[in-house]
């Protein structure tokens, strides 16, 4: 009987070890807590980065994104997959008026720490990078 409670629990605790999770969860802590700001965002050369000056972004572990700017704010939705992928929401990229859009995309990670997150575009003919830095 001894030997049956100890197997039931090695494997439970492989099962639970071993369940897939491909969302927020993966993040580094320092992701989903305090402000920040777009360090850098440069397409095929040409740097916009100030587009992005004076917004503050916060990366909820519910994966909600809440962008806010002088009193102005919008939310979205992001995720992490798997440490490779990074992916934005905050809506169309189409509309001229609101470059919030310009970060909606399936990024690809170049690094994640608790102070810096490092995108570039998952399509290389865009050379989009960007990069998110804690206030």
């Amino acid at each position: 009987m001894r030997i049956q409670s100890y197997v039931f629990i090695a494997a439970s605790s492989f099962l639970l070890a071993c369940s897939s999770n491909d969302n927020n969860d993966n993040a580094p802590g320092g992701v989903t807590s305090g402000n920040w700001r777009v360090s850098t965002f440069s397409e095929r050369g040409s740097d916009e980065t100030g587009d992005f000056s004076g917004w503050t972004f916060q990366f909820a572990a519910n994966g909600q994104l809440s962008a806010s700017k002088n009193g102005a704010g919008k939310t979205g939705t992001w995720s992490m997959n798997n440490n490779t992928r990074f992916n934005i929401d905050l809506g169309p990229k189409t509309d001229a008026n609101e470059p919030l859009g310009e970060l909606t995309d399936d990024w690809k990670i170049i690094s994640v720490s608790n102070t810096q997150i490092k995108l570039t575009d998952d399509n290389a003919s865009s050379a989009e990078f960007l990069t998110f830095t804690k206030n």
